[in-house]
């Protein structure tokens, strides 16, 4: 599961890198030193604290300085304090917000 929820975060950054530049805009956009940007909500899911520090341990080991994206994960409340600590600073943690509409 941890290859597969990386392997959805590469494909996602691969999918905004510039090919070819067409226009001066593309090159600008693309000119600074801003990377693409890739959340991951889980909503209710893994169910169990050990579960989420698992996932989360396994997709901030999978970053480096060389990864195509900066990557954050909005986790279920109960596990924000064990899922921050798990990934020392590697990526961005962030609470769910649930709103009913």
């Amino acid at each position: 599961m941890k290859l597969f929820a990386f392997s959805l975060l590469v494909a996602a950054a691969e999918a905004f890198a510039p090919t070819t530049a067409r226009h001066s805009a593309d090159v600008a956009l693309f000119a600074g030193s801003r990377k693409p940007f890739i959340t991951g909500n889980w909503k209710l899911n893994p169910r169990t604290k050990q579960e989420a520090v698992d996932l989360a341990t396994g997709i901030a080991s999978a970053i480096t300085d060389e990864s195509p994206c900066d990557v954050a994960l909005f986790v279920p409340y109960v596990f924000l304090e064990s899922i921050k600590n798990a990934v020392d600073g590697k990526l961005i943690v962030g609470a769910e917000v649930s709103r009913k509409m």
